[in-house]
């Protein structure tokens, strides 16, 4: 083979490569149900090594397989030792807790533990039966009433470069909540006005809302926010306020 051949092989492969790497790139949709997800829904399976409480958090060091690290869950008792089941997470890198004055090179949130298998998965299907039905029922249903000139989402999905940094209120339905990652509650809502398949605003809050609440929100919206791991929000109200 010549030298120009060999040359020709390594260049493919190296395009190649480069291609997969930028496939891997990805920005979240407001509708996808696992918005702050990371990884997919199956269920793993961890012991626990040692635990700490801090901060509205369980910190537990855990090993998964052959792999050891920090996993953070709403608090939760736990034992040394004994294994637990969970779905999902997302993980983050140098994430800093302030109570603890300790910053993690690598942690996975985790919304939920069980003590089996089967506790995981019962627990997953009631929640996913219960956002679903309210979110099929408010995006197929009446748009919210609405004072002329009062904002819709539709105007935000618009003209959402000039309403980068800024802040705004906005009235919606809430469809879906994640609650405690990363600090905040993770607040999906929609008004039933939409921009080609996007219909729904990803709202981060200290506050609480419930599937089902129809609610006012300031915060300020920010574009291409994004979380580490190829994730990226295109569009996102930060810091959420309940008005009313």
């Amino acid at each position: 083979m010549s030298y120009k051949s060999i040359l020709v092989i390594i260049v493919s492969l190296l395009f190649v490569v480069s291609c997969k790497q930028n496939n891997s790139y990805k920005k979240i949709n407001e509708v996808n149900s696992q918005q702050v997800s990371v990884e997919k829904s199956s269920v793993k399976k961890f012991v626990v090594n040692e635990f700490l409480d801090a901060g509205g958090y369980t910190y537990l060091k855990v090993t998964e397989g052959i792999e050891e690290y920090w996993m953070a869950i709403p608090p939760t008792k736990v034992e040394i030792g004994k294994t637990y089941y969970y779905s999902g997470g997302m993980f983050m890198e140098n994430f800093e807790s302030k109570t603890l004055k300790k910053t993690f090179d690598k942690i996975k949130f985790v919304e939920r533990i069980s003590e089996s298998n089967s506790g995981v998965v019962a627990k997953s299907s009631a929640k996913a039966h219960q956002n679903s039905g309210k979110s099929d029922l408010t995006v197929a249903g009446s748009k919210i009433e609405k004072a002329s000139g009062e904002l819709k989402l539709s105007d935000i999905f618009k003209n959402k470069n000039s309403f980068a940094n800024t802040n705004v209120e906005i009235k919606g339905i809430v469809v879906k909540v994640n609650k405690k990652i990363l600090d905040r509650n993770w607040i999906h809502i929609v008004d039933g006005t939409k921009l080609g398949d996007k219909s729904s605003l990803t709202i981060t809050s200290e506050e609480m809302a419930e599937v089902g609440d129809t609610l006012v929100f300031k915060g300020k919206i920010v574009l291409d926010k994004d979380f580490g791991y190829n994730y990226v929000y295109d569009i996102l109200l930060e810091d959420g306020k309940i008005l009313k």
